[in-house]
């Protein structure tokens, strides 16, 4: 590392060194690429979970390294880390924040089930500098979340396409089961298949004597695959009528998507190039395939088949004037033909061999009408922002081959440019260099095997490449593997932070990458990187003259911040500004600066679960400076977030076994603890709630009239929802239609009810005032509550005073009125008192510790069978000593099963290491 920072640093030094005088133009070049990474320094971010995929009810722990992006160490620009669950819809469903300190954070995330329902959910962490650069930046993970309802169905489904002259049959074969396998059988079941708007298939069936239902349905010619879906509805007299929605997942051969990218960019007529392709079915998964090259003479040039994940490589010389046709070996004997990329007349390539174990050999080969002694390129090598190489080149002859020192990089992604003295980039390519310097972590137990209830104690030792101890932050996560599958091939810290933080797009089992080196692990890791886009800067936006601006900001701490104005719009500076929590008490006053700025911050502002703030303009008095001033607080802006390009399956189609056994477990723990406590079966809680009441309602029912009400603490949790994504969260169904300019109307996808919305007593009209202004503007946090009018009891009301048409008794079906009531009492046109602002920030999530049970003598017996855990431990800030060890002690649970234990973790200072280990737990109980 310490080469890297002197070439970086001392960018005119690095010149002289290499070619014994300073090249004002590579001097520029790196100057711009410093430059770059000073104004948008990158953040990296890597989550370890306590597992995969959880229950409903569960708690999902994480720990968090928040890393700079260029020595890997704890990074200081960001304080505070967001996490989000966005469901299979890409709503989101829960939003936290959680605070940093040097880098370091974690927490837990109460999947509760009438707020996070099972699922299939996208889960997200970032910090607000991170979204300047994109999604690739930002920490992905798919998760499921089962029910734990005894009779929940499971679906298991294969699909069949046929086609024809004139229309697309599919055929489905759907076996209904419930959660302990047994079939559903002669069930009367509800079928539709939809498209997104519309119905291909709406039926009732019966399922036969293996719970199975066969359909068959043809497809429109312009039926977008990614939005279909079978739901199946329990139609029988009493039954739970829940939908359950199974996406069709389709693979037409001729959909398959094949991409040829020659290693440097393009193919150059004469130039022997490398061609990279990966092959990629229509549900978004790789396919592998075969498949030869054709010239425009039909004359086979080339011949491929791929080695890993649909990827592979070949060698071709491309022909001046040639054209070039790659035909594929689809499945069902389909061959289909894909043009290669055009053959450039001139130009330039970059190729790159490994040589030897120590170095690199790079070619760089131009077209004769290139060369010339006066014309400089520059050769640019880099990882992540560090400039690890530079050479000036001329072109004297067709070919300069150079070897390069593989030490003068970091492990991790290496990416090369060749531009020209216009700094123009005219071919690039990345390589992957391993120095095998990742931590050496072990884990030892006092013994091979446990019983259950045993006390199980686990040395750890952490050492560095060469064997010195290491002193770092960890975390290590216990699970039981007959209800958790920990997939060793899924990304780890390792793999995510030297390879797949690094590429765009979806990396298929990143770690298999990182295990035993062999030929063809390198072979395929190379052919990865020929075919997946690399995230990082841009070249124009690095030469660009004009400075760039971050568009999100670093949040180093917790603030609250805004601006005064006056009645014209213009700051007032030197105004005094009060800011009051009530619980804990906080008060504290600020004067603005010259342009009306404030800012409160400080150890004794901290948001808490239930926080609000009230931001007041103050007098000389000490009064409310009233009408005259405005006062805005900065509020967080919340990206959305790009649709998943795959199609996440619900948990219940196609399960994974071991997930099954999960939810199973969890089902077989909770009727345990109701035996024990002599209950002996499970009844769903009843609860009595107090009427709610919403004050200073124009309600037209009076205090409570109302079907369900939404009342303040509710609104709490939404957070910083919109009215809208909170009203399809209450009504998933709701939706919005635009029938003109700025005019939309808000009903369910079946049409039954039409929204309507009164706000502190105004009806806000769909067709005489845009709806859309208060549905997308109004959020959670200005709303004190809303009360829904459902049924005629409530709702005729409000269209006897609404409605200016002849109404029919009892009520107008088809109508939901909505009276909303918002803090400022003003309608939705004034969000505050004037001189004052309620501000409610997104709490800051502290986190719990991981409860663990202890067992002695006495209950060690106590209550088998209550104690099914899926997580066996988590400890997320495991610290070790200078002498690199640590020690860690749990029990096993109630469940004869092997335990992994999973440890990752950072020396904080650009060094990580992840390791696996088993234990054995027999089914004998703990001797007394």
């Amino acid at each position: 590392m310490k080469k890297i920072a002197v070439v970086y640093s001392v960018l005119s030094f690095v010149v002289v060194a290499a070619f014994g005088q300073v090249n004002s133009g590579l001097l520029t070049t790196l100057s711009a690429v410093a430059g770059m990474r000073d104004r948008f320094p990158v953040e990296k971010l890597y989550l370890q979970l306590d597992k995969p995929y959880y229950t409903s009810g569960d708690t999902l722990r994480f720990k968090a390294w928040l890393l700079n992006g260029d020595f890997l160490k704890p990074s200081l620009k960001s304080g505070i880390l967001y996490i989000e669950l966005d469901d299979a819809a890409n709503k989101m469903a829960l939003r936290m924040s959680v605070p940093l300190v040097s880098g370091i954070g974690w927490g837990n995330m109460a999947l509760v089930e009438k707020d996070i329902p099972e699922g299939s959910y996208t889960l997200r962490a970032y910090t607000n500098w991170m979204l300047n650069f994109g999604e690739d930046y930002i920490f992905k993970k798919n998760i499921y979340i089962s029910s734990v309802n005894s009779g929940a169905t499971l679906v298991k489904g294969a699909y069949k396409l046929e086609s024809g002259a004139d229309k697309t049959n599919v055929t489905a074969a759907l076996q209904l089961t419930g959660l302990n396998g047994e079939p559903l059988r002669l069930k009367d079941m509800r079928l539709r298949v939809s498209r997104g708007y519309g119905w291909l298939f709406n039926d009732k069936l019966n399922t036969g004597m293996d719970g199975t239902l066969h359909l068959s349905f043809n497809l429109a010619d312009k039926t977008a695959l990614n939005k279909l879906t079978i739901q199946v509805q329990n139609a029988g007299k009493g039954a739970d009528t829940a939908t359950m929605l199974i996406p069709v997942i389709l693979n037409r051969p001729e959909k398959t998507d094949v991409q040829f990218m020659p290693e440097g960019g393009n193919l150059v007529s004469g130039i022997p190039t490398k061609v990279g392709f990966k092959a990629v079915s229509e549900d978004g998964q790789s396919i592998e395939i075969t498949g030869k090259v054709f010239n425009s003479k039909q004359q086979e040039v080339a011949a491929f088949k791929s080695t890993h994940k649909g990827m592979g490589s070949f060698e071709l010389t491309p022909q001046p004037g040639e054209t070039y046709t790659a035909k594929v070996n689809a499945p069902n004997n389909t061959t289909i033909s894909y043009p290669l990329p055009a053959v450039n007349p001139a130009g330039t390539s970059l190729k790159i061999l490994p040589k030897g174990n120590d170095s690199l050999e790079v070619t760089l080969t131009a077209t004769a009408d290139l060369l010339n002694a006066s014309a400089n390129y520059y050769l640019i090598g880099e990882t992540r922002g560090l400039v690890c190489y530079t050479a000036l080149i001329s072109f004297k002859g067709t070919i300069i081959r150079k070897t390069i020192a593989k030490d003068l990089f970091p492990s991790g992604i290496a990416h090369f440019t060749l531009l020209n003295s216009a700094n123009q980039a005219l071919n690039e390519r990345i390589v992957y260099i391993a120095h095998n310097e990742n931590l050496h972590i072990s884990l030892t137990t006092s013994k091979p095997d446990y019983t259950l209830r045993d006390s199980i104690a686990v040395a750890i030792a952490v050492k560095n490449k060469d064997g010195k101890p290491v002193r770092g932050n960890f975390s290590l996560a216990v699970t039981d593997d007959a209800q958790v599958n920990t997939d060793s091939l899924n990304n780890n810290m390792i793999s995510n932070l030297l390879l797949t933080s690094d590429l765009k797009g979806n990396v298929e089992e990143p770690a298999w990458y990182f295990q035993k080196e062999t030929p063809e692990r390198t072979t395929a890791l190379d052919n990865l990187l020929l075919t997946q886009g690399w995230v990082g800067y841009d070249w124009k936006a690095i030469f660009n003259p004009i400075i760039q601006q971050p568009q999100y900001r670093a949040e180093p701490e917790f603030v609250v911040q805004g601006k005064l104005t006056n009645m014209l719009n213009k700051p007032l500076k030197q105004t005094r500004v009060s800011l009051l929590q009530k619980r804990p008490l906080v008060t504290k006053d600020v004067l603005t600066d010259d342009e009306g700025r404030f800012v409160f911050k400080g150890r004794d502002v901290f948001p808490s679960d239930s926080a609000f703030y009230m931001v007041e303009a103050k007098s000389k008095s000490g009064e409310n400076k009233g009408f005259n001033v405005g006062v805005e607080v900065d509020e967080p802006v919340f990206p959305a977030f790009a649709m998943p390009k795959q199609r996440q399956l619900p948990w219940y189609f196609n399960s994974d076994t071991t997930l099954l056994r999960n939810a199973g477990t969890k089902i077989a723990e909770l009727k345990a603890e109701a035996d024990y406590r002599g209950e002996g079966h499970i009844l769903k809680e009843v609860v009595i709630k107090a009427q709610k009441i919403i004050p200073d309602s124009h309600n037209l029912n009076g205090p409570g009239g109302a079907d369900i009400i939404v009342d303040e603490k509710d609104m709490n949790k939404a957070k910083n929802m919109s009215m809208f994504e909170l009203l399809h969260q209450k009504f998933p169904d709701f939706h919005k239609v635009q029938v003109g300019p700025g005019i939309s109307y808000y009903p369910d996808y079946h049409g039954n009810y039409i929204y309507d919305i009164v706000i502190d007593g105004l009806f806000i009209s769909k067709y005489e005032i845009p709806q859309d202004l208060y549905m997308e503007g109004l959020k959670a946090s200005d709303i004190k509550g809303i009360e829904f009018m459902t049924t005629g009891q409530f709702a005729m009301s409000y269209a006897n005073a609404y409605v200016w048409l002849p109404i029919p008794p009892p009520f107008i079906p088809g109508m939901v009125w909505l009276e909303v009531t918002t803090y400022s009492g003003h309608g939705a046109y004034i969000k505050n008192t004037p001189g004052r602002f309620i501000y409610r920030p997104l709490p800051m999530s502290l986190p719990k510790q991981f409860y663990s049970p202890k067992y002695t003598a006495k209950n060690r017996n106590m209550a088998m069978g209550t104690d099914l855990r899926s997580t066996i431990y988590w400890h997320p800030n495991l610290i070790t000593d200078k002498d690199g060890k640590a020690s860690v002690s749990f029990y096993s649970a109630d469940m004869p099963a092997d335990y992994t234990l999973i440890l990752e973790g950072t020396d904080l200072n650009g060094s990580f290491g992840y390791s696996r280990q088993k234990i054995k737990v027999t089914s004998t109980t703990a001797a007394k």
